[in-house]
């Protein structure tokens, strides 16, 4: 109880980032070139729409309404899972559940830093809810919010794509352009420039960095192990290439919609190049559903064996510092073995 009251009295920096950046939409000040956004704002334009509303209250009550929101989001993510999972919701069960997700390190760097991963989270499972219930329409609109607030959540669409769901990609570009235009009436292309000129383009021309231990994809273990930085380039765009084919291959062809979006979960935080340690609350769904289809001791064995890799904060001293990749890649190889 002291550590969710803790949540609500300290200053989270990630929010508070988006905040005073979503205050710029309202001003002449143009965020990404704002002094006072100490650790610049790494999010397109649009992101900030969802923050506006927050702005009309004074910086503490919003950080407390937004650290709400994202615990909320928790409850409303493992209800989503066992309704995805076929596996009726109760009480208890999802209290058990919840209690092991807020132990968890990367809930509580999420809920500490004020990040917005598990609020978009909920909105990316709610897509696929609508999906199962033939709602397509709405699921390109839920789905079109979730690529707004975390973009690389747009790595989905390979999903429809390979499915042929054209309306729920229509629906989702739609509003992914939609709030680009609003963003553009309000603030004109300003914005839009500053973001790909300051944000985007930069990380693309150069590869250093990505080696810190906050990264736990697959880029940046490799960068860990290979100093040499031509080479870690190579050896990254090759096994994402690898993951990324792999990963359109078990969509194509395999029809088990539980695995397959738990298996592009756990692709998507190997692949992404930046995948820092809150990211990986994205886990959750996956845990669940290989919790579902684990029938040996063995399978629980190493289930849990990944949970405690991911629950835990190593600190950046050994090699275990890629605790979360590990665990990544143990869910991995314990996905594709279920879809076999």
């Amino acid at each position: 109880m002291e550590g969710i009251i803790r949540l609500f009295t300290t200053i989270a920096p990630d929010f508070q980032v988006l905040w005073l950046a979503a205050k710029d939409l309202l001003t002449s000040s143009n965020p990404y070139q704002n002094p006072q956004i100490f650790t610049g704002v790494g999010y397109p334009p649009n992101t900030l729409l969802f923050y506006l509303p927050l702005t009309i209250m004074n910086y503490q009550l919003a950080q407390n309404l937004f650290t709400l929101l994202s615990l909320l989001s928790i409850l409303g993510i493992i209800y989503l899972s066992l309704n995805l999972l076929k596996i009726k919701p109760t009480y208890i069960l999802e209290i058990s559940i919840f209690i092991v997700v807020i132990i968890a390190f990367p809930t509580k760097f999420t809920l500490g830093m004020g990040q917005n991963n598990l609020i978009t989270f909920f909105l990316l499972l709610l897509s696929f809810y609508l999906y199962l219930k033939k709602n397509y329409k709405w699921t390109g609109i839920v789905l079109g919010l979730s690529f707004s607030f975390k973009t690389i959540f747009i790595y989905f669409l390979i999903y429809y794509i390979l499915k042929k769901e054209w309306k729920v990609i229509v629906y989702s570009i739609l509003t992914l352009i939609l709030t680009t235009i609003i963003i553009y009436l309000i603030r004109g292309n300003l914005y839009l420039y500053s973001y790909y000129t300051q944000v985007v383009l930069p990380p693309l021309s150069r590869f250093e960095g990505r080696e810190i231990y906050y990264n736990q994809g697959l880029s940046g273990f490799i960068s860990r192990m290979v100093t040499d930085i031509d080479l870690r380039k190579n050896l990254t765009a090759l096994t994402s290439l690898i993951l990324i084919s792999v990963n359109a291959y078990i969509i194509f062809t395999k029809n088990k919609f539980d695995l397959v979006i738990s298996f592009t979960i756990i692709t998507l935080l190997l692949l992404d190049s930046l995948a820092w340690q809150h990211h990986f609350v994205f886990l959750i769904f996956p845990f669940i559903v290989l919790i579902k289809y684990s029938k040996s001791v063995m399978s629980i064995i190493v289930i849990l064996s990944s949970y405690v890799l991911a629950a835990i904060n190593v600190p950046d001293i050994t090699f275990l510092s890629s605790n979360l990749f590990f665990a990544t890649l143990l869910l991995y190889i314990m996905n594709l073995k279920y879809l076999k």
